[in-house]
C-alpha cells in the first residue's frame, strides 16, 4: 500500500462528521441566541476542532499499538472497530503516527491560540488545554481515562461542552444563560454513543490489556440499555428546550431521527456476538449523530 493512502486511512476522516456537527451546532445556536455570526471565525473553529480530532484519531491508533490491544483484537472492522490498523499492519511506522498526531495537535492549538487572542478573556485557552488533555489522555499516559472507566465521560466533555460551547463563545463572546450548556449535551451524548457502540466488538481485546470501558464494566446487554436510555435523553433535552422556550419549536423536527435510535438498538441486541451483523448498529449510530445535529442546528438558523 502506498504511504499516502495508508496515512489517509490512518486519519479515519469519516469520523469527522461528529466534529462538523458539534461545531455547526454551537455556531448555529450562537446565531439564534445572540444574533452573531462570522463565517471566517466559523471556518477557523471548524479547522481547529478538526485538526484536534485527527490528532486524537491518530494518537489512539498509536497508543492502541503500543498497548497491544489492536494486535489482540480479532473482531476488528476498520475503520469502525479496532482503529485503522495501519500502524499494526506496518504501513505506517509508530514514530510516524506519533509525529502526525503531534503535527495536527500543533495546528489545532495554533488556531485555538489565535482565537483566544481575538476573544474576550481566556475561555478559548481553557477549552483548548482541556481538549488537548482529552485528546492524548483518553488512552495515553498519564491519564489513561479508558483504563479508569471514565473514557466515555471524557468523550462527552470533549464533543459536548468543550467543542459546542467553544464554537458558541467564539461567535457570541459571552455567556448570558445556561442554554449553551444544555444545547451542547446532545452532541456530547451522541458522540459518546458512537464510542460506546464501537466498544462492543473490542471488548475481549480491551479487557486483556486492562481497559475499563463501559461495555466491560456493565456487560453487553446493560451497555445496550445504557445506549438506548442515553439516546432517548437527547430527545428529552430538545423537548425541554422547546417547552421552556429556550429553543424554537421547529427544533422538534429532530424527532424524525428517533427511528434510527430504535434501529441501532434492535440491531445491536440482535447481533451481540455476531460482530459483522453488529456493524449495522455502528453505522446507524454514526448516521443518527450527524443527522440529529444537522437538523437541530438548522432549527436555529431557519
Amino acid at each position: 500500500m502506498r504511504k499516502s493512502k495508508a496515512i489517509f486511512l490512518l486519519l479515519r476522516l469519516p469520523f469527522l462528521v461528529v466534529t462538523i456537527g458539534a461545531v455547526f451546532l454551537g455556531t448555529a445556536f450562537a446565531w439564534w441566541h445572540s444574533g452573531e455570526f462570522n463565517l471566517g471565525l466559523f471556518l477557523l473553529v471548524l479547522a481547529g476542532a478538526s485538526f484536534l480530532h485527527l490528532a486524537c484519531n491518530v494518537a489512539n491508533d498509536y497508543f492502541d499499538y503500543k498497548s497491544g490491544t489492536d494486535a489482540l483484537n480479532r473482531n476488528a472492522f476498520a475503520p469502525f472497530s479496532g482503529g485503522s490498523r495501519m500502524v499494526l499492519e506496518g504501513f505506517v511506522k509508530p514514530g510516524e503516527a506519533l509525529a502526525i498526531s503531534l503535527i495536527f495537535a500543533v495546528l489545532g492549538s495554533a488556531i485555538g491560540f489565535y482565537l483566544n487572542v481575538i476573544s474576550k478573556g481566556n475561555v478559548i485557552l481553557f477549552i483548548g488545554v482541556a481538549a488537548l488533555l482529552l485528546v492524548f489522555g483518553y488512552n495515553g499516559p498519564p491519564l489513561r481515562l479508558v483504563n479508569k472507566g471514565v473514557g466515555e465521560i471524557g468523550i462527552f466533555l470533549a464533543w459536548g461542552p468543550l467543542m459546542v460551547i467553544g464554537a458558541y463563545y467564539v461567535q457570541a463572546q459571552s455567556f448570558s444563560s445556561l442554554w449553551p450548556l444544555l444545547v451542547a449535551c446532545p452532541s456530547g451524548i451522541l458522540t459518546t454513543l458512537v464510542l460506546l457502540i464501537n466498544e462492543f466488538a473490542d471488548e475481549e481485546a480491551d479487557r486483556s490489556v486492562g481497559r475499563k470501558t463501559w461495555v466491560i464494566l456493565f456487560g453487553f446487554k446493560r451497555s445496550m440499555y445504557i445506549y438506548f436510555v442515553l439516546g432517548l435523553c437527547c430527545y428529552l433535552i430538545v423537548l425541554a428546550g422547546v417547552f421552556f422556550r429556550g429553543w424554537p419549536w421547529v427544533s422538534l423536527v429532530v424527532t424524525v431521527t428517533l427511528p434510527l435510535l430504535f434501529m441501532a438498538y434492535r440491531a445491536g441486541l440482535k447481533n451481540l456476538g455476531n460482530w459483522l451483523g453488529f456493524l449495522s448498529a455502528v453505522k446507524t449510530t454514526i448516521l443518527m449523530n450527524f443527522v440529529f445535529l444537522v437538523i437541530l442546528s438548522l432549527s436555529f438558523v431557519v
